[in-house]
């Protein structure tokens, strides 16, 4: 989530979804600005009653904020299995996984670091590279992550 109507959103929603369970992963518009996805997490999968439950509570807070005058369709959507691993709890939440992690540097050169991810402390994640080595990143230093998924 970056600035603007993604921001202004995830500040007034975050409360109510924690509360009810869930968790905003992300705000995203598509469609040339005619959507607004919102994109959640809720412990043993978001169910189709869950997104139609999460619809009728959220958008009259979002109406009465005028945060929809500009968009012609509101989405609750779970953010999928590919989506980008980004924050703490997105890493804690996928502990025991292998992952894919592209961390930015301060000469803004990527890095690409594989492993599987064997504890989150101290806002770092510790990775047992595929090497065996055991490293440890800066959550701030990761642009985002991927699981690894096997087929």
């Amino acid at each position: 989530m970056i600035g603007g109507i993604e921001t202004k959103v995830s500040e007034l929603l975050e409360p109510f979804l924690q509360t009810e369970g869930y968790e905003l992963v992300d705000v995203e518009t598509a469609g040339g600005n005619r959507t607004l996805r919102l994109l959640i997490h809720k412990d043993g999968g978001l169910t189709v009653y869950d997104c139609k439950y999460l619809d009728q509570a959220v958008r009259p807070i979002l109406e009465v904020h005028q945060l929809l005058t500009e968009y012609k369709q509101l989405e609750i959507a779970s953010p999928g299995l590919d989506r980008p691993l980004k924050t703490e709890a997105d890493f804690k939440r996928n502990l025991g996984r292998n992952v894919q992690i592209q961390t930015t540097s301060k000469n803004g050169q990527m890095n690409e670091v594989e492993g599987n991810i064997t504890d989150v402390v101290d806002s770092h994640v510790v990775l047992e590279e595929t090497t065996g080595q055991t490293v440890q990143i800066k959550i701030s230093d990761i642009y985002e992550g991927h699981i690894q998924l096997v087929w």
